[in-house]
């Protein structure tokens, strides 16, 4: 009904009129706003997987210069489940200390940027804090690193105590 009434007014030679209908121009902008979102989102997760990657790899580099650490641990008493627990806990506290640095930037940059923003845009952006939603994003990221972190400390468990041993540095 919006657009039939919009469509008999535009056209109207006589008048020089031009329908312009809040609601209708509203919903466009947020449907335009909601792809753009979730371009980021998308743009967002795949960060995130390159970056748990980019720890994986760091871990599992790292596995050839710690084998005959892992060797030594095993020799005095470690079992293959403590040294899988402590790769786990690395990686874990790596992933925590990547989370607190990039909360407290987000703090410090809203903190920073909300009166510019306020003053030249008009956009105003309430101060920080941790929601259900962003509670729900750092478990996820926990989890995979938990899940990811999997697989360097497989590695470390399965190390062979022999192989590692005998190696030269």
């Amino acid at each position: 009904m919006a657009r039939k009434a919009q469509r008999q007014i535009n056209p109207y030679a006589k008048e020089p009129l031009l329908a312009i209908l809040p609601g209708v121009t509203l919903t466009e902008l947020w449907q335009m706003m909601r792809a753009i979102e979730s371009t980021l989102q998308l743009i967002s997760y795949l960060v995130l997987f390159s970056a748990l990657l980019g720890l994986i790899t760091m871990l599992l580099s790292s596995m050839s210069a710690r084998r005959r650490e892992i060797a030594i641990m095993r020799a005095i008493g470690a079992s293959p489940s403590f040294i899988f627990l402590i790769i786990q806990v690395e990686a874990f506290l790596i992933s925590i200390a990547g989370i607190i640095i990039a909360l407290v930037a987000i703090s410090m940059g809203v903190l920073f940027s909300q009166t510019y923003l306020a003053e030249n845009y008009g956009i105003v952006i309430n101060y920080f804090s941790m929601n259900s939603q962003m509670l729900i994003i750092v478990s996820v990221v926990l989890f995979s690193t938990f899940l990811l972190a999997t697989i360097p400390a497989i590695s470390a468990y399965r190390m062979a105590l022999h192989d590692s041993l005998g190696m030269t540095t």
